[in-house]
C-alpha cells in the first residue's frame, strides 16, 4: 500500500511540473526562514541559563526612588556583599563581587588594549569555566595572579604557552602593575552578559569603604529554600540598617528613611541579556538582546511559512479538477474516503520532506548573510538529538498544515459527478476559500511593506535630525582623572589641525560616559519650603565648550574669561569658608528645557535670574546666577528627548576633552595622540569619534530594517509564486473561452485586463486590510523614537506600498495570461 501511495505521489509530482516547484520552492522559503530565525531565538534565550543553578544567580541593581541621587546602576558598594551576606545568611549561598579595570596590557615591547576584572574567589564556583591550561584555584590564591581567557592569550601571546609569563597592567592613572599569568579558561558558552576577558583576585586592602562608592558589580546565588520575594520585602530594612550615605541625608526629610531613597533590587541573571541597564559602568561592556525582535522576526517567520502553506492549499484546491475523474474512478473500483486522505495526506508529506531538504541546502547558503544581518554567530547543531525532534515536529505540522484541507476536499469527490461528460467539478465554496486565502497572503506581504518603508524612512529622518550641537570633525580624548588634562588641552590647540579643543565631565551619545552630577534648584523668589521637584543634570565644563560643540545662544552669553571665575573644590575645614561658600553666587547657563521647567516665559526673563537650592546649607549649591540661555541639545542620548541641563565652570573635574579639527580623522588622531604621550606618558590612550558614535546608536534599528526587507522580499516573492501558479491553472481552464473571445475579435489587452482584474481584486481588499494593521504596529514600533516623522506620511506610504502589491500582482498574471492570449485561437478551439 505505502509503495502504492509512493508511486502515485511521485507520478503526480512529475505530471504537474509548476506546481510541484511552486508548492516545494515555497514551503523551502518558509522551512529555511523557519530553520535561520529558531537557530536565532534558541541562541538568544539561551544567554546566561547554561550555569550550575542558573535560575538562582542574581544580580544586585542600585536604584533610586526619587530624581535626587545619581539613578540606577547594576554597579553597586563592594561593601555591600558582605553586609547581604550577613543580613541573609540562610539565602545567599555564594557571592561575588566584580570590579573591571580598563587598561593596557604589555607584553614585553608589545602594548595591547585591554581588562582585568578583579573578583572574589566564589566567582568560579558561581560562573564554571573550563580550565585549557594552569589552575584556577592558584590563580585565586594571590591578587598578583591572573587567569586569561583563550582570546586574550591567543592576541598577547600567540602561539606559545603564556603561563609563568608576567604581563604589566598600565593602569589609567599611570601605574604599571606586574601579574603572573597563571591560568588559560573558556566559558562553556559565549551567551553571556559577563565581560570577564582575565580576571585577578580581587584585593580587599585597596577596596573604598564608602557605600556611595558604586563601582563594583556584585552576583550572588541564592539557596534552594530562598524565597526571592520576601528578600526583596526585606530589602529596604537591609539599607536602613546597613548603609551610611552622608550627602544623601541631607537631603532626607524630618521622619524619611534612607531607603526611600537609595533602594536594592534582586534582578536575576538570565533577565541581563534582555534589559541591560549600565549608565556608570562604562567598562561593563554588555551585550544587548531584544525580545520584541525576536517576537517579530518569530511572527513573520510564522506568516511566511504559513503563506507557502497556503499556496499548497491553493494550488491544491485549484487542482482538483484535474484530480477529479483519478479519484472517482478509485472509488469506483473500491477505494475508501479513508485510503484516499493517507494518499493526499501522504503525498503533503512527502513533498514537505522534498522541500525540507531543499530548505536546509537554503539554510546553509543563506547563513552568512543572516548572519551578518543580525550580527551572530550561528550554525546548524547537527550533532544534538534535540535538533531532529525539532525536525519532525516541524515536518510533521508543516504536511499537516498544507494537506488536510486538500485532502478531505479531494477525497470527498462525488464519483457520478466526476464521471458526468462535460463538466467541470468544482468545490463549492472553493473558490472563495482561494481568494481568502490570497488576500491573506497579500494582507502579510502589504503590512511588510509598510513596515520596512517607514523604518527606512524614520532612520533617515532620524539620522538627518538637527542633535542641537554639530557632531561633525570632533575627536573625543577619555582622560578620566587625569590632572594633566588642562595642560594637554593646551598644547592640543596649538596643532595646526586643531580648531578648537573643550572640557566636559560627559562625552556625547555614550551611556555612562563620565560622571553625572544632579542638583535641585529653584528661583529665589519662591519661598524655600515650597515642595519643588526641580531637578536638574548639571554638567561640568570649561570657557571652550559651547563654541567647540557649536550650541547655539538663545539669550545672554557664554562664559568668558576675565569676567567669569572657574569654579574649584572649597576647602571647608575653614567655618568662614564654609560661610563663604554657601553665600558666594555662581555664574551658570541652562538650556531651554531647564528655563522652561523653571517656569520662565521666555529666556530673556530667565537671564540675570538668581536661582538658589533647596538646602541652602549644603556646600556648592547654594545661590547660582543665570548668565545664559541656550539651545536643547540631544547632547546625552539620540534616543532621549533633551533634559533641562544646567552647565557650570568647573573645567578641574572634568573627565573628557573634545577637539574640534580640520582635515581627516586619522590625521588629527595621529598629531593628537602624539602630544598624549609627550603631555602624559604611557597613561593608555583612548578616542572615539562622535559621528561614529551618532552613526552606530541605531544600528540595532537599521538591521531590523534589513531583516524587515528580507522577510518582506522572501514574503511577496512567495505569494506572487503561488497567484503565478493559480493564474496560470485558471489561464489553462479558460483557453477555449480565450479562443473565442479573439475569434470575436477581442484584442489581447482586453483579454488580459479581463483575467488580470480578478486577481487584483484580492489583492486590493489586502492592501485596505493591511494599512490599518500596519498604520498600528508602525505607531507603536515608532514610539521608540524621540523625534519622528508626522503620522500623516503614513497614508502616502500605505498608497504606495498597495500600488507595489498590485504592480507585482498586475505583473505576475499578466505575464502568463498574455502568453496564452498571443497564442492562435484554432489551437484554443481545438483544446481539450
Amino acid at each position: 500500500m505505502l509503495k502504492n501511495y509512493f508511486t502515485i505521489a511521485i507520478n503526480n509530482l512529475f505530471k504537474n511540473k509548476l506546481y510541484s516547484a511552486i508548492n516545494i520552492i515555497g514551503l523551502a522559503i518558509g522551512l529555511a526562514a523557519c530553520i535561520l530565525i529558531t537557530l536565532y531565538v534558541q541562541y538568544e534565550l539561551s544567554y546566561d541559563r547554561y550555569w550550575e543553578k542558573a535560575d538562582h544567580i542574581y544580580r544586585v541593581n542600585l536604584g533610586l526612588a526619587s530624581e535626587k541621587g545619581p539613578g540606577n546602576s547594576p554597579a553597586i558598594s563592594p561593601l555591600a556583599l558582605p553586609a547581604l551576606k550577613k543580613f541573609f545568611p540562610d539565602d545567599i549561598e555564594l557571592g561575588t563581587r566584580i570590579k573591571m579595570r580598563n587598561g593596557d596590557i604589555q607584553i614585553d615591547n608589545e602594548r595591547f588594549a585591554g581588562d582585568i576584572s578583579f573578583v572574589d574567589k566564589e566567582f568560579i564556583d558561581i560562573f564554571q569555566v573550563e580550565v585549557i591550561k594552569g589552575s584556577l584555584e592558584s590563580t585565586l590564591l594571590s591578587p598578583g595572579n591572573i587567569a586569561l581567557s583563550e582570546e586574550s592569550a591567543i592576541k598577547y601571546f600567540g602561539d606559545r604557552s603564556p603561563i609563568g609569563e608576567v604581563i604589566t597592567f598600565l593602569t589609567r592613572e599611570g601605574k604599571n602593575e606586574l601579574y603572573k599569568v597563571t591560568a588559560v579558561y573558556r566559558f562553556i558558552s559565549p551567551n553571556t552578559v559577563l565581560n570577564v576577558q582575565s580576571f585577578s583576585l580581587l584585593d580587599e586592602t585597596k577596596i573604598t569603604p564608602i557605600w556611595n562608592y558604586i563601582d563594583h558589580v556584585t552576583y550572588i546565588r541564592l539557596s534552594k529554600t530562598a524565597d526571592i520575594r520576601k528578600m526583596a520585602d526585606r530589602l529596604p530594612d537591609f539599607v536602613d540598617k546597613n548603609m551610611s550615605v552622608p550627602y544623601l541625608m541631607d537631603w532626607l526629610q524630618p521622619g524619611q528613611k534612607l531607603s526611600e531613597v537609595w533602594s536594592y533590587s534582586l534582578q536575576k541573571l538570565s533577565d541581563i541579556y534582555f534589559d541591560p541597564y549600565n549608565p556608570f559602568l562604562e567598562n561593563q561592556s554588555q551585550k544587548r538582546g531584544n525580545k520584541t525582535i525576536i517576537t517579530v522576526f518569530i511572527i513573520i517567520t510564522l506568516i511566511i511559512l504559513i503563506i507557502g502553506c497556503i499556496n499548497f492549499v491553493i494550488l491544491s484546491t485549484a487542482n482538483a479538477t484535474q484530480r477529479s475523474r483519478e479519484i472517482a474512478m478509485r472509488k469506483v473500483v473500491g477505494a475508501h474516503f479513508k485510503q484516499l486522505l493517507i494518499q493526499f495526506l501522504f503525498e503533503s508529506m512527502l513533498l514537505t520532506l522534498i522541500a525540507f531538504l531543499f530548505a536546509v541546502a537554503m539554510t546553509e547558503l543563506s547563513m552568512p548573510f543572516f548572519e551578518t544581518l543580525v550580527n551572530r554567530e550561528l550554525s546548524v547543531p547537527y550533532s544534538k538529538p534535540e535538533s531532529y525532534i525539532f525536525t519532525f515536529i516541524l515536518l510533521i505540522f508543516v504536511g499537516l498544515l498544507s494537506g488536510v484541507y486538500p485532502a478531505l476536499i479531494l477525497s470527498r469527490f462525488s464519483p457520478a459527478r466526476a464521471l458526468k461528460a462535460n463538466q467541470t467539478t468544482q468545490i463549492s465554496g472553493s473558490f472563495r476559500l482561494r481568494n481568502v486565502l490570497v488576500v491573506f497572503q497579500f494582507t502579510a506581504s502589504i503590512a511588510l511593506i509598510i513596515a520596512t518603508i517607514v523604518t527606512y524612512f524614520q532612520l533617515v529622518y532620524t539620522n538627518k535630525h538637527d542633535p542641537g550641537f554639530n557632531p561633525n570633525k570632533l575627536l573625543i580624548v577619555e582622560a578620566m582623572g587625569n590632572k594633566k588634562l588642562k595642560i594637554l588641552q593646551q598644547e592640543i590647540l596649538k596643532l595646526p589641525s586643531v580648531i578648537n579643543a573643550a572640557l566636559s565631565t560627559l562625552q556625547p551619545k555614550l551611556v555612562g560616559g563620565g560622571t553625572d552630577t544632579i542638583i535641585d534648584l529653584h528661583k529665589k523668589t519662591e519661598h524655600v519650603e515650597t515642595p519643588l521637584n526641580n531637578s536638574f543634570n548639571c554638567m561640568f565644563v570649561d570657557y571652550n565648550f559651547f563654541n567647540t560643540y557649536e550650541l547655539s545662544l538663545i539669550s545672554g552669553r557664554y562664559f568668558t574669561r576675565d569676567i567669569d571665575q572657574e569654579e574649584a573644590a572649597p576647602d571647608l575645614s575653614n567655618p568662614q569658608n564654609k560661610k563663604d561658600e554657601i553665600t558666594k553666587v555662581k555664574k551658570i547657563i541652562i538650556n531651554s528645557a531647564a528655563a522652561i521647567k523653571l517656569g520662565y516665559n521666555s529666556a530673556n526673563e530667565a537671564v540675570g535670574d538668581i536661582l538658589e537650592s533647596e538646602k541652602p546649607d549644603i556646600p556648592g549649591y547654594s545661590l547660582m546666577k543665570i548668565i545664559g540661555v541656550v539651545e536643547d541639545s540631544q547632547y546625552r542620548d539620540l534616543r532621549m528627548k533633551p533634559e533641562p541641563e544646567i552647565y557650570r565652570l568647573v573645567p578641574d573635574f572634568t573627565h573628557f576633552l573634545a577637539v574640534k579639527y580640520k582635515g581627516e580623522y586619522k590625521t588629527a588622531l595621529k598629531e593628537v595622540e602624539s602630544v598624549w604621550r609627550e603631555v602624559v606618558g604611557d597613561i593608555p590612550f583612548r578616542d572615539s569619534n562622535v559621528k561614529q558614535n551618532m552613526a552606530a546608536t541605531f544600528l540595532q534599528e537599521e538591521q531590523e530594517n534589513k531583516a524587515l526587507i528580507a522577510f518582506a522580499l522572501l514574503a511577496i516573492f512567495i505569494a506572487c509564486m503561488g497567484l503565478f501558479g493559480m493564474a496560470a491553472f485558471t489561464v489553462e481552464r479558460r483557453v477555449k473561452e480565450i479562443g473565442l473571445r479573439k475569434v470575436m475579435g477581442a484584442k489581447v489587452r482586453d483579454i488580459v485586463n479581463l483575467l488580470g482584474w480578478n486577481f487584483l481584486k484580492p489583492v486590493l481588499i489586502a492592501s485596505i486590510i493591511a494599512w490599518p494593521v500596519a498604520i498600528f504596529a508602525m505607531q507603536s514600533w515608532l514610539e521608540r523614537f524621540p523625534y519622528r516623522f508626522h503620522p500623516l506620511f503614513m497614508i502616502p506610504i500605505c498608497l504606495v506600498s498597495g500600488l507595489i502589491a498590485l504592480a507585482i500582482a498586475w505583473f505576475t498574471v499578466a505575464g502568463n495570461t498574455k502568453r496564452i492570449a498571443k497564442s492562435n485561437p484554432i489551437k484554443a478551439l481545438r483544446y481539450e
